[in-house]
């Protein structure tokens, strides 16, 4: 994507910024003005929903593009993306610019498809094994959650931490030997 952005350097007339940690460089539900590539720095992408403090879904280093999904979406933010290693150093486009070049090159809109095909197929595999843990969870089969949970650890940070539960919860529901099952 770094290349595609350099070719396209003067359609695009990207902003280099430098971000403080701590400092919010999207906010969900904001509208979604602008693309950015983290050039350095990792950022946490964090959704707020029900509960005051947000929960994290990933941590995201280096050479990652931010704010396709307002893009394609519902251009709006749909996380707040916070510096949590900086200063964080982003090149930043506004979505005008972007998507008059993306009309334009078919390397560029690939590139965009290849990235959120993959961003999706990989979402897939994390409630995929979301799924199966709370299957064993309820079955009681802590073994199954035991490799559920090394599984998921290296995809995703916020699941993990729900798989880290389900392994908890899934370990007091299982029947102790010298106890009688226990049942839902």
């Amino acid at each position: 994507m770094k290349l595609l952005l350099d070719i396209h350097h003067e359609e695009l007339a990207p902003v280099r910024r430098l971000v403080a940690s701590g400092e919010l460089i999207m906010r969900q539900g904001d509208p979604a003005e602008s693309l950015m590539l983290l050039t350095s720095g990792k950022v946490a992408i964090q959704v707020r929903l029900i509960e005051p403090e947000p929960h994290t879904l990933a941590v995201i280093e280096a050479e990652e593009l931010l704010g396709e999904m307002g893009l394609f979406g519902s251009g709006q933010h749909s996380a707040d993306v916070r510096v949590v290693e900086g200063p964080a150093e982003l090149v930043e486009v506004s979505v005008d610019n972007f998507l008059k070049t993306l009309l334009f090159d078919v390397d560029l809109a690939m590139e965009m498809l290849a990235l959120v095909s993959q961003r999706c197929m990989r979402s897939n595999e994390v409630i995929a094994l979301l799924l199966s843990g709370i299957a064993a969870g309820e079955r009681g089969d802590t073994t199954q959650l035991s490799q559920l949970e090394k599984a998921i650890q290296p995809l995703n940070y916020c699941l993990s931490t729900a798989m880290e539960r389900l392994v908890t919860i899934g370990k007091a529901r299982s029947p102790h030997p010298s106890s009688p099952a226990l049942k839902p």
